[in-house]
């Protein structure tokens, strides 16, 4: 093919021009290409954009409008902007569009789309003409990502073997509520309770390390059977947890870990062979007091937690 001067060329020729542009574009253009008129009725429409709709012929969406093709909410959000072209003559640009067209996430379509004023030779304004690119890819990539590092950080808080929140979260936790409550003024504090399982080496020395496990499971279970809907549990430790309770003074606190050394010293576990044993929790309790820092609560909790101890155990100290 020769090389083209525009200089020399012919009307004829710049209209041939033109026009073979303008029939690519709508022949083989991957982004939807459209023009309507003041009424947001379709004047021309890429191939790719009426292969979208389900029409074999971009002739066949001629006169008509998005009300005949989409949902009326999709439609309508369509027609707003348009409107807002037609009398403001700024374009909307790169504007995410999310089509509904079939049930669940799978039928999700999005687009970035741009939305220009059209203007005939005198330089009114007669309608509007847009792109659009299909992005559902890419927004279904983000979507599977996102859920990914949710689950990633989600995973990276829970203990693997009881399912309960980790050491981790525990200080990410302690430093918010102690930010919380160091801001009040209403006289409402929290506690938490330190809890640690009573002779834990001899179980795992008797009766085995998966036995053991069994007997961490079952202290998890209990405490999270037995606390409020609004308490938090940890594990921290091999056999130490945390269960840390908002809006709750130190003789709330105290009630409900009582109910939960009771629940665990109270239900023997099977350890095999038909044997059942039952174990039991040593038990430490504080409350947040304005100026308390991260240590000297853990430390407050801890000291009552080995005064349990010390006075044998099963035991539960404020």
């Amino acid at each position: 093919m020769e090389s083209i001067d525009p200089e020399k060329m012919t009307p004829e020729e710049i209209m041939h021009i033109d026009s073979l542009v303008l029939n690519t574009i709508r022949e083989f253009s991957s982004d939807t290409v459209y023009f309507k008129d003041l009424e947001s009725r379709f004047l021309w429409n890429s191939k790719e954009h009426a292969l979208q709709v389900g029409v074999s012929s971009p002739d066949e969406m001629f006169g008509k409008t998005d009300f005949d093709f989409f949902p009326e909410s999709f439609a309508q959000a369509a027609r707003n902007a348009e409107l807002k072209i037609i009398s403001t003559g700024k374009p909307i640009l790169n504007q995410t569009e999310e089509w509904k067209k079939g049930d669940g996430e799978d039928g999700l379509m999005y687009f970035l789309a741009s939305k220009y004023p059209l203007y005939n030779e005198d330089g009114q304004i007669i309608g509007t003409w847009g792109i659009s690119k299909n992005i559902t890819a890419q927004k279904r990539m983000e979507k599977e990502l996102e859920r990914s590092n949710q689950k990633m950080q989600r995973l990276a808080r829970i203990d693997e073997l009881t399912g309960l929140y980790n050491r981790i979260y525990f200080y990410e936790l302690m430093e918010q509520m102690i930010g919380i409550y160091g801001r009040r003024d209403d006289g409402n504090t929290f506690s938490i309770v330190a809890i640690d399982v009573d002779d834990m080496k001899p179980i795992n020395d008797q009766y085995g390390q998966p036995k053991g496990d069994d007997v961490l499971r079952h202290v998890a279970s209990s405490i999270r059977m037995y606390s409020r809907k609004t308490d938090t549990v940890f594990r921290i430790g091999g056999d130490e947890f945390v269960l840390m309770l908002p809006d709750c003074d130190k003789m709330q606190a105290l009630g409900i870990a009582k109910t939960i050394m009771k629940a665990v010293s109270d239900t023997p576990i099977d350890v095999g062979e038909g044997k059942n044993v039952n174990v039991t929790i040593s038990m430490g309790v504080a409350s947040y007091e304005k100026g308390n820092d991260i240590s000297e609560l853990i430390s407050m909790a801890d000291r009552k937690l080995y005064k349990s101890k010390r006075n044998g155990k099963n035991q539960a100290s404020f």
